[in-house]
């Protein structure tokens, strides 16, 4: 057994040192994918496999070779380790054979075979066929992916004949082009599209899967330089959907990190390689609702027009305990009431009338036809939000009652998209959503903000979570937390005060809890906001900062910036830092979705985005005037003013304005009022301060301790530098007299 005394070495190397064959370890070890890899220089003679003894005492000099570098610098090696060896898992074994049967030739499918065993199959193919591994893993990941609710969608396809597809007949260069017209890529991105047929397993019918690639919106990343100081890093991210069409289903499945991405792809899917007009029959996104079955297992049937039901039952329910992997889930036939058999055989108040949420509902129906003395069956079985059996049924009219009936019930709900004018009109409220600092919201907010929460779930801006387990209570008689329990009446629950009083009822609907689609509502917001540039060059800057193009102010290009969460006093200089990294882009302006925010971040005009909003009857969603006037009027302190000074917004919140350098926003007593003292020292003459002096009444003794590491060290020697005598601090100001710098008063942002 190999000695684990090498800390630095990560689990998955270990384990592929000891378990692989030592020649293809060594040379996984070995490759190197980038410049940030070291050379680990491992010795290239490799034993005799037979001589047991020799091939321990290499994989000995191995680990103690790879001991001598830290985690950071192993780190690349561990994560190729750990891709190797989910390919080597059983399930994940067989999705490599799957797919090195379909794209590897005679020779090469030959070699792969003779390989030992799982673990060297992997390795093999990593080392020699990269992109068929790469390939593989995506299968892999394609059959799990049901479970990443927030990267996966399901779509219907309405086909009125079964279409005969296979991977062969998909158009990928066809394809390929098509996404990328419709995703709105740059001529320099390129998009590529490889289409595998799936063979039908014991879980899954045949499938047709698709891989498409494309490079995503610019990004940047900060590069610590060996001299100390820092560099920016721009780096275009890959990006992958990967698809899955079953045609017995008639069904579309998606997996991406992107809701924009997903519907595109999923579109030009269906128009492409389908044929499907999808201006006459669009792509049914439907999301299954199972929270009705919280108070009730039991159905009634519906009046449905065309068919008389005998009875709708539920005959299996399952419920998950805690997390994924426990469940609990009960069967009955269609004459038990499973109300009845659960409380008989698990007790009143069973877990079943208290779940938080249901991951399988099994349902049976009886029913006939007007005019047709034939009894029929019908079984509809819905796993999750997002899947049904219903598309796998042959009978078209079967499949018509029983999405039907998932209507009448309250079950099923369709996706929607919003139109334009319905968007135009909620904007205010869908940024005020945007900017909350939780990406969950109640029934009870959504309400104040005036949204329908039924709505905007069609439009797939939110999903429905479970219902909230506590509110706050703030009564006369009553206040603090409490507890949410279930009412005899109808629509409404019961509040329960701290020790068991009483506090009445209110809407189940102001409890329900939601999560907001954040990447959905930012797109959304961003297609609202594009008829206000004159080029549009989309990049995510940071989670709540995205750079939206261009507008041309006086006959300059000014950039345009999206930024939210700015009341966030943490929140606003980490942008601050990030935008005067960016200080080559020249003045822009930042649209702000907070109402409280800087007047100036970095060499930017902050702007409230909802206090420049058009009338209702202009075309335009923005007043364009009111935009340029308030541009202009900040310009000259974007620039840095024409005199040092402090201004603050807040108790807490303020900007420095020095003249010839971009604006520095400070955040917290003790960075303004150091700065105040230092802008009150230069106007006075004498700007050097002694540190005892300049940190009076604080804490801490140093100016550095009132800033974070990365903002200390890109102002030091910028806005504030050493006196001309050591313990002495002074504001620097280049080309200005004393006489002219001015002590500022709490002012109101610009």
């Amino acid at each position: 057994m190999v000695s684990r005394k090498a800390n630095s070495i990560g689990p998955q190397v270990l384990a592929l040192i000891e378990d692989a064959r030592i020649d293809l370890a060594r040379a996984a070890l070995a490759l190197r994918e980038g410049d940030n890899e070291p050379d680990f220089n491992l010795p290239e003679d490799c034993p005799d496999q037979v001589d047991e003894e020799a091939v321990e005492a290499f994989r000995q000099g191995l680990i103690q070779t790879l001991s001598d570098f830290d985690q950071d610098e192993l780190r690349p090696a561990e994560q190729r380790s750990r891709r190797i060896r989910s390919l080597a898992d059983s399930k994940g074994a067989t999705s490599l054979t799957t797919i090195v049967k379909q794209q590897l030739g005679d020779d090469q499918s030959l070699e792969f075979d003779r390989q030992p065993d799982r673990l060297c199959r992997s390795i093999w193919v990593y080392l020699n066929a990269r992109e068929t591994f790469e390939d593989a893993e995506s299968f892999h990941f394609a059959r799990q992916f049901r479970d990443h609710g927030k990267l996966y969608d399901a779509f219907e396809v309405d086909l009125e004949n079964h279409v005969a597809l296979d991977a062969v007949g998909i158009d990928e260069a066809v394809l390929a082009t098509r996404i990328k017209e419709l995703l709105e890529l740059k001529p320099e991105i390129s998009c590529t599209v490889k289409a595998l047929d799936l063979p039908a397993t014991d879980a899954h019918p045949a499938s047709i899967m698709l891989i498409v690639r494309h490079g995503g919106p610019l990004s940047s990343v900060y590069n610590h330089r060996h001299d100390g100081r820092r560099a920016t890093i721009y780096y275009r991210p890959p990006n992958e959907a990967t698809l899955i069409y079953t045609p017995s289903l008639r069904q579309i499945e998606i997996c991406a990190d992107n809701p924009v991405v997903r519907q595109t792809v999923s579109n030009s899917f269906a128009e492409v390689a389908l044929g499907q007009d999808l201006s006459q029959k669009p792509l049914t996104w439907k999301r299954y609702n199972l929270t009705r079955f919280r108070t009730s297992l039991l159905l009634q049937p519906p009046t449905i027009d065309g068919y008389e039901l005998k009875f709708s039952r539920v005959v299996e329910a399952e419920v998950r305990l805690g997390h994924w992997g426990r469940k609990l889930q009960l069967k009955v036939t269609v004459e038990d009431n499973i109300e009845e058999v659960a409380d008989q055989y698990l007790g009143a108040g069973n877990i079943f009338q208290r779940a938080e949420a249901f991951s399988r509902i099994g349902i049976a129906v009886a029913y006939n036809r007007v005019g047709d003395e034939k009894e029929r069956t019908l079984n509809i079985t819905i796993a999750g939000t997002k899947s049904c059996n219903l598309q796998s049924k042959a009978d078209p009219e079967d499949r018509s009652l029983g999405f039907d009936l998932l209507k009448e019930w309250g079950i099923l709900s369709a996706f929607r998209q919003i139109s334009p004018d319905d968007l135009r009109a909620i904007f205010p409220q869908l940024v005020q959503l945007h900017d909350r600092v939780e990406d969950e919201v109640s029934g009870g907010y959504l309400l104040e903000l005036g949204l329908d929460a039924s709505r905007l779930i069609e439009g797939g801006l939110l999903e429905r979570r479970d219902r909230q387990d506590v509110v706050l209570i703030e009564e006369d008689d009553l206040d603090g937390e409490g507890t949410i329990k279930p009412s005899a009446t109808g629509g409404m629950v019961r509040i329960v005060g701290p020790f068991g009083e009483d506090a009445g009822k209110r809407p189940a609907s102001d409890v329900e809890m939601y999560t907001i689609n954040a990447q959905w509502l930012h797109e959304t917001l961003m297609r609202l906001m594009k008829p206000l540039l004159s080029r549009l060059a989309a990049q995510i800057l940071d989670p709540d900062l995205t750079l939206l193009g261009t507008i041309q102010v006086d006959g300059t290009e000014a950039p345009i910036y999206f930024a939210r969460r700015l009341n966030d006093p943490k929140t606003a200089q980490r942008l601050d830092l990030a935008l005067r990294a960016r200080n080559s882009a020249g003045v822009g302006i930042i649209l702000a979705a907070s109402e409280e925010m800087p007047s100036h971040l970095g060499p930017n005009v902050v702007m409230p985005l909802l206090s420049h909003l058009a009338s209702a009857d202009d075309e335009i969603l923005f007043a364009r005037d009111g935009l340029e006037l308030a541009y202009r009027s900040s310009l000259s302190l974007a620039r840095g003013g024409v005199s040092p000074r402090v201004v603050r917004t807040s108790t807490q919140s303020g900007t420095l304005y020095i003249p010839g350098k971009e604006p520095l926003h400070l955040a917290g007593n003790d960075q303004l009022t150091i700065f105040e003292r230092l802008v009150v020292a230069a106007g006075q003459g004498s700007p050097d301060i002694q540190v005892k002096a300049l940190m009076d009444g604080f804490d801490s003794r140093s100016p550095q301790q009132a800033f974070r590491k990365e903002m200390w060290e890109s102002i030091r020697d910028v806005y504030i530098g050493t006196g001309a005598k050591r313990g002495y601090w002074r504001l620097l100001v280049a080309g200005l007299t004393t006489k002219d710098a001015v002590e500022s008063p709490i002012e109101e942002p610009v």
